[in-house]
């Protein structure tokens, strides 16, 4: 009979019937280091893709129209100034 038994004697005994199998409590850590590791590294490979995108296609395309920008401002400016000067020689 199964109350004959001590808890602790019965637990030793399905210990030993299942020693060779694998529980899934045992090998959930390592299931889920496999699933995270795995994770990890495909977000480390897509942030080093998105940083070479930003380094290859928008910076140069933002330098580029920062620059045209500059030359425009600078452009507009001195006609500013050039207004500002033939106001000023225009007045008595």
């Amino acid at each position: 009979m199964p109350d004959d038994y001590s808890l602790l004697a019965r637990w030793l005994a399905v210990n030993e019937q299942n020693k060779n199998a694998r529980r899934p409590f045992q090998t959930a850590g390592e299931r889920l280091d496999d699933l995270l590791g795995d994770t990890t590294q495909r977000i480390e490979e897509e942030t080093q893709l998105l940083i070479k995108y930003i380094n290859d296609e928008l910076v140069p395309s933002i330098r580029q129209g920062s620059t045209k920008a500059l030359r425009i401002a600078s452009e507009k400016l001195s006609q500013v100034a050039d207004h500002m000067d033939s106001s000023k020689q225009k007045k008595p």
